[in-house]
């Protein structure tokens, strides 16, 4: 079993979980508003015990905070830099909240990744149907999605674009089981994975 995790704001409505062992048959749920995120992704991952999981959230901090060499940026890891991806410490919160799940004693075993989307969607040129202005768009963009990578969804409405990154993250975490998977970064600082 696999997850891919689009995480959100904690009590905001906006995580939301994929999970399934093939793209032929996958599952997405998300939370409501005021619910908290992250009681429903550990009671989740309790009852999945999944392999592994990637989550769209960072799980480390910039090196100089743990004296690693070669690292001097007080903002961004060399992962972010090489995607221009999002500061863990602009981030803040979620960052902690994120290093804090993968760190939680009951998920002991799960082994979490660090994915992105967004460097997903660059790599991949999936750019001009990946509009998160435009709620419209997100079904356009999981048929994408499904027709590219053979993936099979239960039939439901996709409410918002939080959807189909936690898609995104599936496939991430499916391309690494496949070790097809491409990361940037220090192994010791932390990788993201597209």
């Amino acid at each position: 079993m696999l997850a891919g995790i689009d995480y959100g704001s904690k009590t905001a409505g906006t995580t939301v979980i994929c999970y399934g062992h093939q793209p032929d048959k996958l599952n997405l749920v998300g939370t409501s508003v005021k619910q908290d995120a992250d009681q429903f992704l550990q009671l989740m991952l309790l009852n999945l015990k999944p392999e592994l999981v990637c989550i769209d959230a960072p799980l480390s901090l910039p090196g100089i905070y743990h004296n690693l060499p070669g690292c001097t940026d007080y903002f961004y890891r060399h992962a972010d830099k090489a995607l221009n991806a999002m500061s863990p410490m602009f981030l803040g919160g979620l960052t902690a909240r994120a290093i804090k799940l993968k760190n939680e004693p009951s998920l002991n075993g799960i082994k979490f990744l660090e994915a992105y989307p967004g460097g997903f969607v660059r790599e991949f040129k999936l750019q001009d149907s990946y509009n998160k202005k435009e709620k419209a768009l997100t079904p356009q963009f999981i048929e994408i999605l499904k027709h590219k990578y053979d993936v099979n969804l239960p039939a439901f409405e996709i409410p918002n674009w939080h959807y189909a990154d936690a898609l995104i993250c599936w496939l991430i975490a499916y391309r690494i089981k496949n070790k097809i998977n491409q990361s940037f970064g220090q192994l010791d600082e932390g990788l993201i994975y597209i």
